[in-house]
């Protein structure tokens, strides 16, 4: 039979009040819910202290720096002078940029200033960081302690003080653009200017060749999984990277030349008098002025002469046209003279006057052009063959530096020394990933046969890769960040391009506001994507 306990029994045994009351409030699932309630209440005062203290700056600034297109007051115009006339120059510029577009135009080349050096440094610095970091595990004792300078060198100088120094001390300290260093004779050339650099222009044949080039991507990567698939059937290896590597270059090359095949948009607009029919008869034109039987005697000739007979090409600025036909001139070992121009008519005027004696561009601007000549018959338009890709080379011309891609000198500095910098701060976590790997897992791949290559990239680097990842996640950000120090070089980066607008307009909190999201966008995004590849990257345990 149940017997019943008293209620004065089971206040007894529950205990003193207090206790009771404790034991409530030291519950695990109590402590969760008071936590949470108290992050809550947490946020929302200092949401309140940060928007408190936004209003009573702006309110100290005054109303001047909310003010509407139609006078009035309001925070929702907070950005509206960004619609307004910049009125300054950036001296490194990724789109097309005059001091007459706005700042919103202004934020945008400073912003991809910004990505670009991050984008490019973060790359170069993985490079640097992964050498440097198994060189320091080396059993050679020059390339170990080599490794261990540049480390301590690097991560235990300044960054700022580093940039300076590249800066000033290496990049304005190399010589005029004139005695430019051209490494073993590349078309490459370093001044004290900055760098100059070979570029690849796409022509209008470079469609058709892309997309053989994604076919043969396509087919590397079915070529790549049948193979998986037959080893996993069968237990024989195949060099499954050679054999996709061959048929991606073989559908290439075809794709490469169909596109130069069937490809005729490029034209040179010259006089029937020239007697030049194809870009060969250039050959006998040249000849026929520089008096000579041979081509390569006119290298032998005075320089005056030289520049005498060189052929007169008139093109447009910045069009492939030009990387095209010079690139027929050099091999055909003639010289030559460019005159660029904005316009078409400015570059047919001077074909008409006998600046130049030929026009180079597209056969449908050069059809429009040769339309507007007095002496229509008298001129023909001759085609030029062209490559889906072609080099454009820098050259001398007088004292500048025209054709190729230019990297200014704060632009070489700031990336030099971020890659230097954070490079030795990467060593070091790649050093301890392969370290946190049991020596083991490396005497087992020794065993097996593996060669220290293969050892290192299909034993010890998947797994050190879980250490690696989360470390470089926080360098990666750093060094994003860290772009805003070539302020103090003259970089135009975000930063540097703010700063100005900021003493010309006298709106400092929109700006700070509007650099700190972009901060925080790159960051994010940044580590989301290494996040993600930590995520695949990691090993699965069971």
């Amino acid at each position: 039979m149940k017997q019943e306990v008293s209620p004065q029994l089971q206040e007894d045994q529950k205990g003193p009040w207090w206790r009771v009351f404790l034991s409530f409030i030291f519950d695990v699932r109590v402590l969760g819910v008071l936590g949470q309630i108290g992050f809550i209440l947490l946020v929302i005062i200092i949401a309140q202290t940060i928007g408190g203290n936004f209003s009573e700056n702006a309110s100290r600034l005054g109303e001047s720096q909310f003010i509407c297109r139609d006078g009035t007051f309001s925070y929702r115009c907070a950005y509206d002078f960004m619609d307004s006339e910049s009125g300054f120059d950036i001296a490194e510029t990724m789109i097309d940029y005059v001091n007459t577009d706005p700042y919103w135009t202004a934020f945008k080349v400073g912003l991809l200033n910004t990505l670009k050096l991050a984008l490019l440094g973060v790359t170069l610095t993985t490079l640097i960081g992964i050498i440097a970091g198994i060189a320091r595990l080396s059993d050679n004792w020059l390339v170990s302690k080599l490794a261990l300078w540049y480390v301590e060198l690097m991560r235990n100088t300044p960054l700022l003080i580093q940039i300076v120094f590249i800066y000033f001390g290496v990049v304005l300290a190399l010589p005029a653009l004139k005695e430019a260093i051209q490494p073993m004779g590349l078309p490459i050339f370093l001044s004290e200017r900055g760098l100059n650099l070979p570029k690849l222009i796409f022509t209008s044949s470079a469609s058709i060749w892309i997309a053989f080039l994604i076919l043969g991507i396509i087919q590397f990567q079915v070529l790549w999984t049948s193979l998986g698939r037959r080893e996993e059937r069968t237990g024989q290896a195949s060099n499954r990277v050679a054999l996709g590597i061959i048929s991606l270059v073989i559908v290439a090359s075809i794709g490469w030349f169909t596109a130069s095949a069937v490809s005729d948009t490029q034209g040179m607009l010259v006089t029937k008098g020239s007697r030049i029919l194809d870009v060969g008869d250039l050959v006998k034109f040249t000849l026929r002025r520089a008096k000579v039987n041979h081509i390569d005697d006119i290298a032998a000739l005075p320089e005056e002469e030289i520049s005498a007979a060189a052929f007169q090409v008139c093109v447009l600025e910045d069009s492939s046209s030009e990387a095209n036909l010079t690139r027929h001139l050099r091999g055909l070992k003639i010289p030559y003279n460019i005159h660029r121009t904005d316009r078409p008519d400015q570059a047919t005027a001077k074909f008409a006057d006998g600046t130049c004696e030929a026009f180079a561009a597209s056969k449908s601007i050069l059809a429009a052009e040769r339309a507007t000549l007095e002496n229509l018959t008298g001129n023909i338009i001759i085609s030029i063959k062209e490559s889906p890709l072609v080099w454009s080379l820098p050259v001398l011309e007088g004292l500048n530096m025209v054709g190729g891609s230019k990297v200014r000198p704060e632009f070489t500095a700031l990336l030099m020394a971020l890659v230097l910098f954070y490079g030795g701060s990467i060593a070091e976590i790649v050093r301890a990933g392969i370290l946190s790997v049991s020596k083991g897992q490396s005497e087992a791949a020794r065993a097996l046969g593996l060669s220290e290559g293969q050892r290192l990239q299909l034993v010890v680097m998947p797994q050190a890769l879980r250490v690696i990842i989360p470390p470089l996640i926080g360098e990666f950000l750093s060094l994003s960040k860290d772009t805003s120090l070539g302020f103090a070089i003259g970089f135009p980066d975000m930063y540097a391009v703010s700063y100005t607008t900021m003493n010309q307009s006298g709106r400092v909190l929109q700006l700070f506001v509007l650099m700190m999201l972009v901060y925080m966008t790159i960051s994010i995004v940044f580590s989301g994507v290494l996040n993600w590849y930590n995520e695949r990257a990691k090993l699965v345990e069971r």
